[in-house]
């Protein structure tokens, strides 16, 4: 039998580790790579691994400085994640891939290891969407017509699936536009699914997105239906 969204937060603890990253946005249902190699988020990893394999990945605001008195603070909705995947590299790093799992409220907590850690409380949004069909071929359309007036390569396949969920349609071109973090974390504390998706599109429909920042656009997407 399928493990659920539902049944793995039923037995999750309600407390992860905190991988604080500058310059970067998490969302549910989407999938990152990450390469980890300070000390610190090599031990995370493994007592990730060896345990509920959970962790929430905050916007960092600032940079992290070992001078500071203070630690650094972090955006208190963030995306809690599933480790999937562990893969040591022979420079003694980790690969790993880790799958948005759901849109949570943190609330740091003391912490004995190197790394911070939060009590994550998942937080529930308005998913009904009008017009979900002429939304999702909109963002498709406009997508790729920017990537091809930028010349990106573009691996579009995967998203024209009819099975993909509007919301990780959404998520995924997000993730991939090239606009300033702080963007993408006012779209993902925005309570409303629909009100998230039209400013995608106005995103899209602009015109005004700078490129130079984006590479080759080959997504990644959740292949477990925790979602469901």
């Amino acid at each position: 039998m399928q493990t659920t969204l539902k049944d793995l937060l039923a037995s999750f603890s309600g407390t992860t580790p905190l991988f604080l990253l500058p310059d970067f946005v998490f969302f549910p249902q989407t999938v990152q790579p990450f390469q980890i190699f300070e000390p610190r988020y090599m031990e995370m990893v493994k007592d990730c691994t060896a345990g509920e394999r959970m962790l929430t990945i905050p916007l960092l605001q600032g940079e992290e400085d070992a001078n500071q008195k203070e630690a650094p603070r972090f955006s208190k909705i963030a995306t809690m994640g599933y480790i999937n995947d562990v893969q040591p590299s022979e420079d003694e790093k980790f690969n790993i891939l880790v799958t948005g799992l759901v849109k949570v409220r943190v609330e740091e907590v003391e912490s004995e290891k190197p790394y911070r850690r939060g009590v994550v409380t998942p937080m529930t949004e308005f998913s009904q969407v009008t017009d979900e069909e002429h939304k999702r071929q909109n963002i498709l359309r406009l997508f790729q017509s920017m990537l091809e007036q930028a010349e990106v390569i573009g691996n579009l396949e995967l998203l024209h699936e009819a099975n993909i969920p509007l919301q990780m349609l959404a998520h995924v071109v997000i993730s991939a536009l090239p606009i300033a973090a702080e963007e993408k974390q006012k779209m993902l504390e925005l309570q409303s699914l629909e009100l998230r998706i039209d400013i995608l599109l106005n995103f899209l429909e602009s015109g005004l997105l700078s490129m130079g920042a984006m590479g080759p656009f080959e997504p990644l997407l959740p292949t477990h239906p925790w979602w469901n």
